[in-house]
Order: C-alpha cells, then sequence, then structure tokens
C-alpha cells in the first residue's frame, strides 16, 4: 500500500520569504538598536578674512 503524501500548500514559498524577511527586518532593528551614540562637537570655523 503507498503512502498518499500532500501535496505543499500553494503559498509555501511565499510563507518562506516572507519568514526570511521578517528575519532580516529584525535583524536591521536589532542592529539599530545597537548602535551607540557618539558624542560630536560643533565645527569652528574662522570666518575673519584678512584686510
Amino acid at each position: 500500500m503507498a503512502i498518499r503524501r500532500r501535496p505543499p500548500h500553494p503559498a509555501r514559498g511565499l510563507i518562506i520569504w516572507l519568514v526570511i524577511l521578517a528575519l532580516a527586518v529584525a535583524l536591521a532593528i536589532w542592529l539599530a538598536g545597537s548602535a551607540k551614540e557618539v558624542p560630536t562637537r560643533p565645527i569652528e570655523v574662522d570666518v575673519a578674512r584678512p584686510a
């Protein structure tokens, strides 16, 4: 007696891509949240022109 397997779900490929996309978005959010702020200093510009 042969074992009958169900055919794969028609949206299986789409679901796999959506899961991969969700993991990529979660990774991007995690990386953005783990970035450390770097204190900035104002840029000093000498605007005096010699006469």
